[in-house]
């Protein structure tokens, strides 16, 4: 029978190169785990810049009811206050006191009410927002827009990746910015404990996944004899198998030839594997 190209490679490859004599089950405790290949979906996307925004429809500005001075303030910006709680208390005009209260539970964001001072009707005394869920709004370029779509998955993290989170586009504003040339997307975040801080940067990454027959996590891939190959398991023996590689996603990529569905590969610690050929050829060369 005639061989397929990725038969001949991988022949090439093991002239050149020993294969691992050790099952699967004897590398589990280095951390080398083996998957059953088949098909998925290549986490193709875009990468955009963002920031943290309080969910505008969660924010309260609070202003008095009538003119008059600041005698007692009870809250300053960073305090949490409960529904109805006393924010301040202002002397009106007429000398008759009235409170002003927070309209929801949240935190306060901003203050500008001053014990003494004169405030009016049209001054914002204070800003309570309720942070357990904020925004992330990203700026999308208008070469993007074609690839941003509502209900598309966007994998978020913050500038140090100390957090990280996976949402979903629910809003893009209708029109363009005419100085900016860009649009907005919006992603509604839950924020339990204040991880996620109005004002902070975050980076997100737009997912549009494609359907292929054969995908491998791209920590699979290694090069050996100038070649990519995929470790691949045969009873007790383990080699590498050089394959074509085609659509390339953030953490996933296209197998196009050289690795069938339905067989078995390492698909973590193959850095393991490839130090251990390297062991073995060194070895045989004293």
């Amino acid at each position: 029978p005639e061989r397929s190209r990725g038969d001949e490679e991988a022949a090439e490859i093991n002239e050149e190169v020993h294969a691992i004599r050790r099952s699967p089950e004897e590398l589990a405790p280095f951390g080398v785990h083996f998957a059953v290949a088949g098909p998925g979906e290549i986490d193709q996307g875009i990468e955009l810049p963002g920031e943290i925004q309080p969910n505008a429809d969660r924010v309260a500005h609070i202003a008095p009811r009538f003119s008059g001075i600041v005698r007692e303030v009870r809250k300053t910006v960073g305090d949490n206050v409960r529904a109805g709680e006393v924010l301040a208390v202002v002397e009106s005009e007429t000398l008759a006191p009235f409170e002003l209260k927070s309209a929801f539970a949240g935190t306060v964001i901003e203050k500008a009410a001053t014990p003494g001072e004169a405030i009016g009707r049209e001054t914002t005394a204070f800003v309570v927002a309720d942070l357990s869920t904020v925004w992330a709004t990203f700026t999308v370029f208008q070469p993007d827009l074609a690839f941003v779509r509502v209900g598309q998955r966007v994998r978020i993290h913050d500038s140090s990746d100390a957090f990280a989170i996976e949402g979903t586009i629910s809003y893009i504003t209708p029109v363009v910015d005419p100085t900016t040339r860009t649009a907005t997307a919006r992603v509604v975040l839950a924020n339990p404990g204040g991880i996620w801080r109005p004002g902070a940067f975050v980076s997100g990454y737009v997912i549009d996944p494609v359907p292929v027959g054969v995908a491998v996590p791209r920590a699979a891939l290694q090069s050996v004899a100038g070649r990519s190959v995929v470790f691949t398991a045969t009873g007790d023996q383990i080699e590498p198998r050089p394959v074509s590689v085609g659509r390339t996603g953030r953490t996933v990529v296209e197998i196009t030839s050289g690795l069938e569905a339905g067989a078995r590969y390492a698909d973590a610690g193959t850095f393991l594997l490839k130090a251990e050929l390297e062991k073995g050829e060194a070895e045989e060369e004293e």
